[in-house]
């Protein structure tokens, strides 16, 4: 896949119904296990279209991400890969992208939570992130990043 062809732009409102659809695609087994299931208003409370990162290939949104400014610490709060998406090295580049911007700021910490039997935790751990509180289903993670 030729990573060239990715960008990055602000979420708008109407991206609000697609960021739904892709976090319930890919994390309702998740929900449902840990959970007891999806609750739509949970994610309408929480989602905030100005903190949201549309991943667009060709112009095609494949995905999203949340990155919050925590003063200390920035936290990513959530990414989604669209399933067709997964295994094409996008994640890494996701992150690759998100640690730089970061090194731009003053903070030099990302933290994030991944249910343990997430793939996704793998990524993290290649990604040197390390695991710094047990949440029971979860785990969250930091990674001190080099300026």
């Amino acid at each position: 896949m030729d990573l060239t062809l990715i960008k990055i732009r602000k979420a708008i409102e109407q991206d609000y119904k697609y960021c739904y659809r892709l976090t319930k695609i890919n994390m309702l087994g998740y929900f449902t296990k840990y959970w007891g299931g999806w609750k739509s208003e949970n994610f309408l409370k929480n989602f905030n279209h100005s903190e949201t990162n549309i991943i667009l290939k060709n112009d095609r949104r494949i995905g999203y991400y949340v990155i919050k400014n925590k003063s200390d610490y920035y936290y990513l709060d959530n990414i989604q890969i669209s399933p067709l998406m997964k295994g094409k090295w996008i994640g890494s580049f996701i992150m690759k992208l998100i640690e730089e911007q970061i090194i731009k700021t003053k903070a030099n910490i990302i933290r994030l939570e991944v249910f343990k039997d997430n793939p996704a935790k793998k990524l993290y751990e290649r990604f040197d992130y390390k695991i710094i509180k047990d949440n029971w289903a979860s785990v969250l993670m930091e990674k001190i990043l080099s300026k």
